[in-house]
C-alpha cells in the first residue's frame, strides 16, 4: 500500500491569495424591481382557507376584513411612479386592526409623501353577503 506525503505549505503559495480589506466595502444595494405585473393571483379555495384560519383564530366578533372605495385605491395608484401598493397592519387605540395602504415605486420605495389610505369600512358590521371568504 503506497502513502502519500503531503508537503508543508510554504509562504509563497499563498501569495496570489486575497486578503480582506481592513474595513468593509461599501456596496450599493440592490434592490427588487417591480413592475406593477407582479402575479399575485389565488383560488377562491385557497383565500377562502386563508380567512377561515384568521377568523379561527381571530375570534368570533373580531374584524374580519374592510373596504376601500374605487375613487381612493385610483387616487393611490394614479400617482407618479405608483406601479403598486404595500400595506402595513396598523392598530386603532381601541385595538381595531386596520391596514394602511401606500404607494411603491419601482425600485420598491414607499412613496409616503404622497397620497395614504386607511380609513377602511370595516367588516363588520359592513360585510358582504355571506360568502366562502366571510362566513
Amino acid at each position: 500500500m503506497e502513502t502519500t506525503m503531503l508537503k508543508p505549505q510554504t509562504l509563497e503559495s499563498y501569495i496570489d491569495v486575497p486578503v480582506a480589506p481592513s474595513k468593509p466595502q461599501i456596496r450599493e444595494r440592490r434592490r427588487p424591481m417591480f413592475t406593477g405585473n407582479e402575479d399575485h393571483d389565488i383560488s377562491l379555495a385557497d383565500a377562502a382557507k386563508l380567512t377561515r384560519n384568521y377568523r379561527e383564530r381571530a375570534g368570533k366578533n373580531a374584524i374580519k376584513g374592510g373596504f376601500f372605495g374605487q375613487a381612493a385605491l385610483q387616487q393611490l395608484l394614479d400617482q407618479e411612479g405608483v406601479v403598486g401598493v404595500r400595506y402595513y397592519y396598523g392598530q386603532e387605540n381601541d385595538d381595531r386592526p386596520v391596514l394602511v395602504l401606500v404607494g411603491v415605486d419601482a425600485t420598491g420605495r414607499d412613496l409616503v409623501e404622497g397620497f395614504l389610505l386607511e380609513r377602511s369600512i370595516p367588516c363588520p358590521p359592513f360585510c358582504g353577503f355571506f360568502n366562502e371568504l366571510n362566513s
